[in-house]
């Protein structure tokens, strides 16, 4: 993990190289928010304390953000009254035009906000009275429609919520019925009572359905920490790409067949191809997976893993109308596994491909068929 770079409440002055090694292991605030179309950035540091003072006043397209900076340190100057100095923003602290300081600093994040004496999430779309409806109106905020905001929201112990002014909205706890009925995410993995690492891989993606980057790769890189991986960054590579890397890096890491329980929107939709690999294109194929649970089985503990010819795996089969539904060890029901369903290649020994992708069916436990060693194939463009 790389160190972490802290702005000054007081002073609005980031470290210098000596400072920041100082810095690290001193408490601080960590700061969730949406960014603007014109953000404060690192470069912009040397100009930051004047800029929030307005001697002289922002440039025009920046002076939103610097009035959230500057609420963001009088926040933390009243929170942390004297013992917490110091915070972190994404856009201030991390020089992006260092591309190993930034790659490190995502591989990092999740972290970051973990270790974080607590985190001000920033609703800056939001002001209104104390949110009393289940689904109340504070949760209709943007920022629970991004991306990152997911593992921010997940990884630090105590969450305040603010609202555009940066007034106190409630915290993680006060508003975890709110939360939940708004995330779907369950009380103990909201309140950090239990590890997310004990959810099921297709119960955390559900978490992420639905949320959006503007940086397509970012759809799978924000995942990294909730899914406790680490993988180089490559922009330009594209959303699907990111997204299958990732889900390869989990298969190093973990045996959980929910990784396979997805279903895309429609077999029908233009530009899906009727035929793909064991992996999804994108974690909004997860949605209403939150229930899926991965039941190992003893009798089929090889391992899976990635190679040439596709995703190398052994599987319970059985044909079904010309083509095979391959058992998951995936429950959904307490005697029901899921089944996806596979097409054989033509020439190509024991080799498949998913098809009727927008479908899962349930497989009784006592009829799962024969088990197979096979391989998945993705499709040749990917």
């Amino acid at each position: 993990m790389t160190m972490i770079r802290l702005l000054h409440a007081e002073r609005r002055e980031l470290p210098d190289e000596d400072e920041i090694r100082r810095q690290q292991g001193l408490p601080y605030v960590i700061i969730s928010h949406v960014w603007q179309r014109k953000e404060v950035l690192f470069e912009d540091g040397p100009n930051l304390r004047s800029w929030t003072e307005s001697s002289p006043p922002p440039p025009s397209a920046k002076s939103g953000s610097v009035q959230k900076i500057a609420g963001a340190c009088k926040a933390v100057r009243e929170y942390g009254d004297g013992r917490i100095t110091h915070l972190w923003l994404d856009n201030v602290c991390i020089d992006k035009k260092n591309l190993t300081e930034f790659s490190m600093s995502i591989n990092s994040m999740y972290q970051w906000y973990k270790r974080a004496n607590v985190c001000f999430a920033y609703l800056e779309d939001y002001s209104d009275k104390f949110p009393t409806s289940e689904v109340s109106v504070f949760t209709r905020s943007k920022w629970f429609t991004r991306g990152w905001c997911l593992q921010e929201m997940l990884a630090p112990s105590k969450v305040i919520f603010f609202d555009k002014s940066w007034k106190a909205i409630g915290n993680k706890e006060s508003l975890q019925t709110q939360l939940t009925a708004r995330t779907q995410i369950s009380k103990d993995f909201l309140l950090n009572k239990a590890d997310i690492s004990r959810a099921s891989v297709s119960q955390r993606m559900s978490w992420f359905a639905g949320r959006e980057t503007t940086v397509p790769e970012d759809t799978a890189y924000c995942l990294l920490g909730i899914f406790g991986v680490n993988m180089p960054l490559l922009y330009g590579e594209g959303k699907e790409r990111a997204f299958r890397r990732l889900q390869e890096e989990i298969m190093r890491y973990s045996d959980d067949h929910t990784l396979f329980a997805w279903k895309s929107p429609s077999a029908r939709e233009p530009g899906l191809p009727p035929e793909t690999g064991l992996l999804a294109s994108s974690p909004d194929y997860f949605k209403g997976t939150g229930d899926y649970v991965h039941n190992p089985n003893k009798q089929n503990n090889r391992p899976f893993q990635m190679t040439n010819k596709g995703v190398s795996i052994d599987l319970y089969l059985q044909e079904y109308q010309g083509d095979c539904i391959a058992s998951i060890d995936c429950l959904h029901g307490q005697s029901h596994y899921l089944g996806i369903f596979l097409k054989g290649l033509p020439n190509a020994n024991q080799q498949f491909r998913r098809t009727r992708t927008d479908e899962l069916c349930k497989v009784m436990s006592s009829g799962r068929g024969q088990l197979r060693s096979i391989f998945v194939k993705p499709p040749a463009d990917i």
